[in-house]
């Protein structure tokens, strides 16, 4: 995972944004693999990234701004 600079909740929704796609691209890669272990721990982490981008756009909506 990158590290940023300079962290903002605008940056880092950004980032877990494209750490979604990476993990529904790799759900789509491993698809031969159904039942396998690995393709259930790629699941799990979709699962948990999207939980985690979604805590994070209704903090914004919310109004917290990660300045204080």
């Amino acid at each position: 995972m990158q590290t940023l600079k300079d962290l903002t909740l605008d940056k880092l929704i950004n980032l877990y944004e494209g750490v979604v796609v990476h993990d529904r691209k790799q759900i789509v890669e491993w698809d031969g693999h159904r039942g396998t272990l690995i393709y259930e721990i790629k699941q799990r982490t979709l699962a948990q990234d999207k939980m985690i981008l979604g805590a994070l756009k209704c903090a914004r909506a919310n109004g917290y701004s990660s300045e204080e």
